[in-house]
């Protein structure tokens, strides 16, 4: 993959049969409107599977549009490149709901997707299946806790979170995480370079997490 960035998220517990994964281009991704307008967008992919705390297939990263879709079996590595026709994208959710041809002889269920496509400017996130009740996000940036109000909003009843701040999902170091029935969910890149700090947000927000329940 040369020079592109690797983004990994982790679903601890048992909140998603497979690890959504995402890696983005090295092109930069459009940062605030009002700052600048003519960059190239962020074209950026995520490997997803049916996320056990709602049943369904997210992205969770927003994406403006899809260019691919292949479905992937996890045991025997099967791929089977989908047309436009075979998927639905729901852009207020994240969801891909699947009609899949007779082409592959499995149910969504038994699947993995690697979507393609066009990454949100600036970034937004859905956060997939989140438990309110158990408490806020985590979000942190470039290895500092995030301010809701300046760095980014949290609308609750849709869970959708949008960062105020120029986010590159390529290149830019964050951590998201969230509670759901199944387990707790971290979605992140490039965190390495804020390795400890990460370790010590996610610990502290994990305990308050588990005094909510």
């Amino acid at each position: 993959m040369g020079k592109n960035s690797f983004v990994k998220s982790i679903f601890v517990g048992a909140a998603l049969l497979a690890l959504f994964s995402s890696c983005a281009s090295s092109k930069k991704v459009a940062e605030e409107s009002d700052v600048v307008s003519n960059l190239e967008p962020v074209v950026t992919y995520v490997n997803t599977a049916v996320n056990k705390a709602d049943g369904k297939i997210s992205t969770v990263l927003l994406f403006e549009s899809i260019s691919e879709v292949t479905a992937i079996h996890p045991i025997s590595r099967m791929r089977y490149p989908l047309e436009p026709g075979d998927y639905k994208y729901i852009p207020e959710t994240t969801e891909v709901k699947f009609v899949l041809p007779k082409s592959v002889p499995y149910k969504a269920s038994e699947l993995a997707f690697h979507i393609v496509g066009q990454a949100a400017n600036p970034g937004v996130f859905v956060l997939a299946g989140i438990d309110s009740s158990r408490g806020a996000p985590g979000v942190f940036f470039e290895g500092k806790v995030a301010v809701e109000g300046s760095d980014y909003t949290y609308e609750k009843g849709s869970a959708r979170l949008t960062s105020l701040v120029p986010l590159n999902v390529d290149k830019d170091s964050f951590e998201i995480c969230w509670a759901t029935r199944n387990g707790e969910v971290t979605f992140s890149n490039n965190t390495q370079k804020y390795r400890d700090a990460y370790i010590k947000f996610y610990n502290d927000w994990s305990r308050s997490v588990h005094m909510r329940q």
